[in-house]
């Protein structure tokens, strides 16, 4: 029996990929997230700044979280723009180390935002003597809140992190908000840069669908080997010693990290990948931050059954270990 082949994509369906999908209300970013965004830029020494904003055309019938697509009769078609936030924590007029956590690359990766707003809301001031902080809780409103991995377009925002050239609203906003930055706090001075930047990412069980989907619209699909568990960590070659640094953190904190022997058809360093060993890699966000940081680090937690479902700490906790490794 003959398999009857998938066609390509058309333009449209890449076009209409985006605005059909609902978004959830656990995931409403104006209503879960950005209050506390707001909250924290309210206490002392943490100031909220509105980096740039994105337009998403979204469809706002009656759908939800359970409506089918094919359902929906009465289409509404409309355009919903997001606020871009970063917060900045600590005395930027003293010349401290200043170290970048940054959250939801991919929308559809919950812990990447959830751990950068506990960190902020839990952790961050007892660091302000040493450090200054910026956090980027979510660079992806529209996909978080569908749980998507892809922005409009069926764009990886994470393929299309460049200083110039950039083809999302997302990444071009980010890269003018880092080049700002590292302009009003080092005054233009290339020779200087932030400490290092953390970029956190998961490798959840919907990996298997996306995989699928992406196999017929013709994008990039994943080599896993095994489906992995634990964390583990995305380094520079120059910036080994101190991605061990955090993965022993990690180790030390009870968390699993993963000890399978590839990754990605990459080997396996005791938890930590190296960016010569993975074939040519662009557009990351680690390598858009890279510019301006002496290192730069993507986590990814992993396992199968990772769903949104799972319980936040389970997901949460591991990124923060993460966070608090590149800290020590």
């Amino acid at each position: 029996m003959n398999e009857k082949k998938s066609e390509p994509w058309s333009a449209e369906k890449f076009n209409r990929w985006y605005q059909e999908r609902p978004v959830i209300p656990s995931r409403d970013y104006v209503k879960t997230l950005v209050p506390r965004m707001k909250s924290l830029g309210e206490r002392s020494g943490f100031s909220l700044e509105k980096y740039g904003e994105v337009t998403y055309t979204t469809n706002v019938s009656v759908m939800t979280e359970k409506t089918e697509i094919s359902d929906v009769t009465d289409k509404k078609i409309t355009q919903v723009t997001h606020n871009l936030y970063h917060l900045l924590i600590g005395d930027f007029t003293q010349q401290k180390p200043c170290y970048i956590v940054i959250g939801g690359t991919h929308g559809y990766e919950k812990s990447g935002p959830l751990a950068a707003l506990k960190f902020a809301e839990e952790e961050a001031a007892q660091y302000t003597e040493r450090f200054n902080l910026i956090i980027y809780p979510c660079l992806s409103p529209g996909p978080y809140e569908k749980e998507l991995r892809f922005t409009e377009g069926r764009i990886d925002i994470n393929r299309d992190a460049f200083l110039e050239g950039s083809q999302s609203q997302e990444m071009k906003a980010l890269a003018e908000s880092v080049k700002e930055l590292h302009t009003r706090l080092f005054e233009g001075d290339l020779n200087k840069k932030f400490a290092a930047a953390i970029d956190l990412h998961e490798t959840p069980f919907m990996d298997i669908a996306i995989d699928k989907e992406s196999a017929e619209a013709g994008g990039e699909t994943f080599e896993l080997d095994i489906f992995p568990r634990g964390l583990f960590l995305i380094a520079f070659d120059e910036d080994e010693a101190f991605a061990n640094k955090i993965i022993q953190n990690v180790r030390d904190e009870g968390h699993h990290v993963v000890d399978d022997d590839t990754l990605y058809s990459s080997p396996n360093h005791d938890g930590v990948l190296l960016m010569s060993e993975m074939g040519a890699v662009t557009g990351r966000v680690r390598q858009l931050f890279k510019h301006f940081t002496t290192a730069s680090f993507t986590t990814e937690y992993c396992d199968e059954g990772l769903t949104d479902e799972t319980p936040d700490a389970e997901r949460v906790e591991p990124q923060m270990a993460a966070i608090r490794g590149m800290l020590l």
